[in-house]
């Protein structure tokens, strides 16, 4: 059995030949996990830790918890630490439960030893969707407004355009926006808004941003230009969705430097595509240099 979907470097760290028979396990089905070795486990322990996406300790949880606890920096860039016991009956999901993948790994580990996983996210507890789990960045009073939803107070739900989004429990509505209602409100929008204590941000996936540019240009320009577009227009960054440009500027290093940065694709259009759109100022010497 090969698991499609574990992180991309897993660490394994093993004190006894029983963890080690359960680490043989998950390396046979995921041949990017490795066992991590140190002169102590705790050493293997901090090495997995810094090296990899992921790390599953088959050590008791009161010792993880003290090796990593001066380690802890920020959930949206610590490893997930998925906890086996010794017996491997089960699979505890302890850090990065979400924004880690830690609670799907301690599923796939729990599947792959016939052990029970162990999920305590409060929302993953009682089926209910995290707001940081939907696929797209949230940002705002994200832990206010999950509590608020597991609470069952009213949560209005804002869209400034049609969305796909997971069932969501009745207490959560649709509504329009209210200036004088200052409670929860979870809004789903492309545009720059104002932070608060009591609202949730999604941000779709809605912005194609076209870029052009001279030979040569530096990465830097290109983001600040960009940046300075978006801030103009009122568009929060989070919902670019990709940037676009001709297939001669497809290897543009300054623009391949952006996407990269960003964390978005590139898309290319041939010339005599682009030659057939309408747009407000055409260019008659970009005409003839595409």
């Amino acid at each position: 059995m090969t698991d499609q979907n574990p992180p991309a470097r897993i660490g394994l760290v093993a004190a006894t030949a029983a963890g080690r028979r359960h680490a043989d396990t998950l390396t046979a089905a995921w041949p990017h996990a490795r066992l991590v070795e140190g002169e102590t486990v705790a050493d293997a322990l901090r090495t997995a830790w810094v090296g990899c996406d992921a790390v599953i300790a088959f050590l008791a949880t009161g010792a993880v918890v003290r090796i990593v606890a001066p380690l802890l920096d920020d959930k949206r860039t610590d490893p997930a630490v998925v906890v086996v016991d010794e017996a491997a009956r089960h699979a505890v999901a302890l850090l990065g439960g979400h924004a880690g993948g830690g609670n799907a790994l301690a599923e796939r580990v729990a599947a792959l030893l016939d052990a029970r996983p162990v999920i305590t996210t409060a929302t993953d507890a009682v089926d209910l969707p995290g707001l940081d789990t939907l696929g797209w960045p949230v940002q705002g009073a994200v832990a206010a407004v999950s509590r608020a939803i597991l609470d069952g107070e009213p949560v209005r739900l804002i869209a400034d355009a049609d969305w796909p989004l997971p069932a969501l429990p009745p207490n959560v509505r649709a509504a329009d926006e209210d200036p004088t209602d200052d409670g929860y409100r979870l809004l789903v929008t492309d545009r720059v808004v104002s932070p608060d204590e009591r609202t949730a941000v999604l941000r779709p996936p809605s912005l194609v941003v076209g870029v052009g540019a001279s030979r040569g240009v530096p990465a830097a320009e290109v983001a600040e230009l960009l940046h300075r577009v978006l801030a103009e227009a009122g568009l929060d960054p989070a919902s670019l969705r990709c940037l676009a440009t001709a297939d001669i500027k497809a290897d543009e290093a300054g623009i391949r430097s952006t996407v990269d940065a960003l964390g978005v694709p590139l898309v290319t259009w041939p010339a005599t595509r682009l030659a057939a759109v309408d747009v407000p100022h055409p260019s008659e010497v970009v005409r003839a240099a595409v």
